[in-house]
């Protein structure tokens, strides 16, 4: 997903056992340097709380008194801070961001199960990919600002697949997912110009951890404030206790061999073999190669992971490019939680196409 929403999927989980309506402010676009892209989303309550963030304090405060005309009008609207100036003159704030965002707000219904909030989170707890659009500027009677489409990953694939929804907009829907990132267009339908914004949507990242040792938990923890579905895997059943790992998506008791056919491993984002025995990490490895999974951590100094990888044969050219090992970020980690941490921000960095560099590195001039 272009910003990952677990914030908002733990919100909405929460919003339907209440009848409050909520506010859903969204940035769909944005000049220069900004706290956030555009796809990020937050989620504004009628007593101005927050959950989430969009620019990281500078503009929230007014965010949550124009939501409260939308509160009392239900219609949505859209808002323009531009933070470029460099005494801020408009705002009066001097917050020196150099950038610019667009923010969609729109009145999500208790009696509509929230929508598109609901779509969002059934997006993310699935297996299913697209796009979303939202109209977020029209003078069509019947594309009301806040309408949206969600058009499935399968619909943007195949050209010849048509349904209900305009052509126009499923032509600019598939020219984001070819571009792989959120834009504005605008199509025409019936003669009217209708402006929308269209986001990818992905499901949450997946990661499978082979091991249920004491140092997966802090792996867990971190994982889980990331917005991962973690799954857990063991040979050792006394190991896989729901106890020991209480926020997690899924634990299972299963020998290397049956793998496999117990998990379907093409799903995982990423995996980390820690069982802390050669011998079964030799063995779940040896399953894993023939997977399709773009990232493979291996716990212990490189020339643990070599013997690993030659236990493999025939098939460690296979997976060697995408095997990282030891796994994580060189941080200075010593501590479970530092090690957790370094492996969750190396992983991220990989699946980013980072180096996890210091983004300030080129500022810095040692004495």
């Amino acid at each position: 997903m272009t910003c990952n929403p677990h914030h908002l999927i733990n919100a909405y989980w929460r919003l339907r056992n209440n009848t409050e309506n909520v506010v859903l402010a969204t940035i769909i676009e944005t000049l220069g340097s900004t706290y956030q892209k555009a796809g990020a989303r937050m989620l504004i309550a009628d007593n101005g709380e927050l959950n989430g963030l969009l620019g990281g304090g500078c503009f929230e405060r007014d965010l949550v008194e124009q939501a409260h005309t939308v509160f009392e009008t239900e219609n949505p609207k859209t808002l323009f801070y531009d933070m470029r100036s460099p005494d801020d003159a408009v705002w009066g704030l001097g917050l020196g961001c150099n950038g610019a965002v667009r923010v969609l707000l729109q009145l999500l219904k208790a009696d509509n199960d929230f929508h598109p909030l609901n779509r969002i989170v059934e997006v993310s707890e699935s297996h299913t990919a697209g796009i979303l659009a939202t109209v977020y500027e029209s003078d069509h009677p019947d594309y009301s600002i806040g309408d949206s489409f969600f058009l499935a990953e399968f619909e943007l694939d195949d050209l010849s697949q048509k349904g209900n929804t305009p052509v126009s907009i499923t032509k600019a829907a598939k020219q984001t997912w070819r571009r792989r990132k959120p834009t504005l267009d605008t199509c025409l339908i019936d003669r009217h110009a209708v402006k929308l914004f269209f986001d990818l949507m992905r499901p949450s990242a997946q990661l499978l951890v082979l091991g249920a040792g004491v140092d997966a938990l802090p792996v867990v923890q971190f994982a889980k404030a990331l917005g991962w579905r973690v799954t857990i895997v063991d040979h050792r059943p006394g190991y896989i206790k729901p106890e020991r790992f209480p926020n997690i998506d899924a634990l299972l008791h299963s020998m290397p061999e049956d793998l496999h056919e117990r998990l379907p491993l093409d799903r995982f984002d990423a995996l980390v073999l820690m069982t802390h025995s050669i011998e079964y990490d030799e063995r779940y490895l040896r399953i894993i190669a023939a997977s399709r999974i773009p990232f493979i951590g291996l716990l212990g100094p490189v020339h643990r992971r070599d013997r690993l990888l030659d236990s493999l044969g025939g098939d460690a050219p296979n997976i060697a490019a995408k095997v990282f090992g030891p796994v994580g970020l060189d941080i200075g980690a010593e501590t479970p939680e530092e090690i957790a941490l370094s492996i969750m921000a190396g992983i991220h960095a990989a699946l980013k196409g980072r180096d996890g560099g210091q983004l300030g590195i080129k500022d810095c001039h040692p004495q």
